[in-house]
């Protein structure tokens, strides 16, 4: 498998172009995971980019919050565990091979895993810092 970044599947150069870089998911939250047999499925994470910008309560200023789905064709391969309630993203891995693309995510909180298949396509929904 060759490893790969979001601005190599479908629709990421776009996100890659809004977010004015690669989102690495780094405490994204996993918002939405469907998982269907015979219909597409899809992966929903808030990412952020945070900035080394401090606010008056000493947090870090996060900016660029965005919704990424990540439309799943053909599933080949599912590999998930802890599945609990959405958690949180500690970072994402793309890999691309003849037989379809990898998603890999590991997490600080909730489930991880691996999703293969024949066909990732991104969309990209950017929000409103304070509705994250």
């Amino acid at each position: 498998m060759a490893k790969a970044t979001i601005g190599d599947l479908e629709g990421g150069a776009a996100l890659c172009a809004w977010y004015e870089g690669v989102p690495s998911f780094h405490d994204a939250t996993l918002r939405e995971l469907e998982l269907r047999q015979g219909a597409p499925s899809r992966l929903v994470a808030h990412a952020f980019q945070m900035t080394s910008e401090v606010d008056a309560r000493g947090y870090f200023v996060l900016t660029k919050h965005v919704d990424v789905t990540f439309t799943i064709f053909e599933l080949i391969e599912v590999q998930l565990l802890d599945f609990t309630e959405a958690g949180i993203m500690f970072g994402l891995k793309i890999e691309i091979d003849p037989d379809g693309t990898t998603l890999s995510f590991e997490s600080s909180y909730g489930v991880h895993g691996r999703i293969k298949a024949k066909r990732v396509a991104i969309s990209f929904a950017p929000r409103p810092a304070s509705s994250s």
